[in-house]
């Protein structure tokens, strides 16, 4: 066989003129074994193409595969950064937040100026609520870059470990770079409440909600902020609304009362008040709260609607937890006061002086002299009087209060128990601003007697 495919290649070169050629047929079993090309690998390029598998797989989600083609990368590549930041990636994706953390703290330890490998470990640390070391591991970076993350981080952070001063300035900042964080906003503004800083939180929680915040919570502390600004109703305005009902939301306004006389017309408080704030919140989830419509009653109070507070506060007696009982009875005293009710006002004051006397007790004095103002305009002289002595009584040494009676006293033509009063005041007080007027008076009316009643009617209140 052989020898037969020889002779069939020299008749072929025969055949085309080269015949004549001497011809050396060497077959492939016969050629002598030569060593493969071989070329040296490189392995920058081999944990290149790794790294570009393990990325595909972290964003595939298959994360123990991106775990495993990454730590092969960043073995064979120690001077790669971005390999080290995949894995760490990788590894809270794949739920090992351990395992991160070590590899970003290796990682900032080599660069100290790597914000984004602090501002991952910052996130870990946050969401293990490891708050210190959220603060100290971002504080150093922001001679390095400062950016929204890093001031949001650091300021959640400052918030959760009572540095309420850091926190207020961190979240500022943060802001200035995202004006549209609703929570930064949400944050700051209970920042502004706990430091009593009431315009500058109605000013927050209403971009929390412009920026699409919504919660009843939100409306709450926003009612809260409006409450302490004196905002109760807001500019009132009267509304046409169909088939509206008292006390309701209707879009942007709360329906106080109808109008008389103007069918289908409301007064009514915009959403820029605290009454429409609490109604919102009532409305979205939180009407039995006992905290809520404790607001409520006091918005009212406060607005002069005695009737209706009055009202509201009855209702809540029952659910008032024990630690709030002394501040109810305290404002439902209030809105007794001001429908004239001045006994019921004095007896809930005595109940809250009980509860708590050390808050409470100084404003029965007040509360007295508020009751004989009261009857002192309507008239009627004697329990004007009455409820200055009352007064006295609290305070005995109080100079202001005996001249106060002593002039009572004296309209009451009951001169000797004006001198009294009067001379009281001159031994509290030696260098009282009106001594000499008083010592006058006190010669004037020394040893008088009455000569006839009183000429200025008791009246009725």
């Amino acid at each position: 066989m052989r020898s037969q495919r020889i002779t069939l290649v020299a008749a072929v070169l025969s055949a085309i003129g080269l015949g004549t050629l001497n011809v050396t047929i060497v077959h492939a079993a016969d050629a002598p074994a030569t060593k493969p090309s071989t070329q040296p690998v490189d392995p920058a390029a081999q944990a290149e193409a790794i790294f570009k598998s393990g990325s595909d797989a972290l964003y595939q989600g298959d994360y123990t595969r991106a775990v495993d083609l990454l730590s092969k990368a960043a073995s064979l590549d120690k001077s790669k950064s971005s390999y080290r930041m995949h894995l760490a990636r990788a590894y809270r994706y794949a739920g090992k937040p351990k395992e991160a953390e070590a590899l970003l703290e290796e990682v900032l330890k080599q660069t100290p100026d790597h914000v984004e490998a602090g501002q991952v470990l910052a996130e870990i640390y946050a969401r293990a609520e490891n708050w210190k070391q959220v603060s100290e591991t971002l504080e150093p970076l922001l001679k390095y870059r400062h950016d929204y993350t890093t001031y949001h981080l650091l300021a959640e952070a400052k918030f959760n470990l009572g540095d309420t001063e850091s926190a207020r300035s961190n979240f500022e900042e943060a802001l200035k770079l995202n004006p549209n964080s609703a929570s930064d906003h949400y944050q700051l503004a209970n920042i502004y409440l706990s430091g009593n800083f009431f315009a500058l939180a109605a000013n927050a929680y209403q971009r929390a909600l412009a920026s699409g915040m919504h919660s009843p919570v939100l409306h709450y502390k926003l009612a809260s902020a409006y409450f302490n600004l004196r905002n109760y109703f807001g500019q009132t305005q009267e509304v046409m609304i169909k088939s509206g009902k008292p006390e309701s939301i209707h879009q942007e306004w709360f329906l106080i009362e109808p109008v008389a006389g103007k069918k289908d017309y409301w007064r009514a408080a915009p959403s820029a008040s605290a009454v429409y704030q609490v109604a919102k919140a009532v409305a979205e989830g939180l009407e039995e709260r006992t905290d809520i419509r404790f607001l409520m009653a006091n918005i009212y109070l406060n607005a002069g609607r005695y009737q209706r507070a009055h009202e509201m506060f009855a209702q809540l007696e029952k659910a008032i937890p024990k630690e709030d009982k002394a501040l109810f009875h305290y404002y439902y005293g209030q809105a007794a006061f001001g429908l004239g009710k001045y006994d019921d006002y004095l007896a809930r004051l005595q109940e809250a002086i009980k509860l708590d006397a050390g808050a409470y007790q100084s404003t029965l004095v007040d509360a007295y002299l508020k009751v004989a103002e009261q009857y002192n305009q309507a008239g009627d002289l004697e329990k004007h009087i009455e409820y200055l002595i009352k007064a006295v009584g609290q305070s005995p040494q109080t100079a202001s209060l005996h001249l106060s009676l002593g002039s009572a006293y004296e309209e009451a033509q009951k001169y000797e128990q004006a001198v009294t009063q009067w001379k009281m005041v001159l031994d509290l007080e030696p260098e009282h601003p009106r001594r000499i007027e008083l010592t006058n008076l006190i010669g004037k009316y020394a040893g008088m007697k009455a000569e006839q009643p009183a000429t200025k009617p008791a009246g009725k209140i």
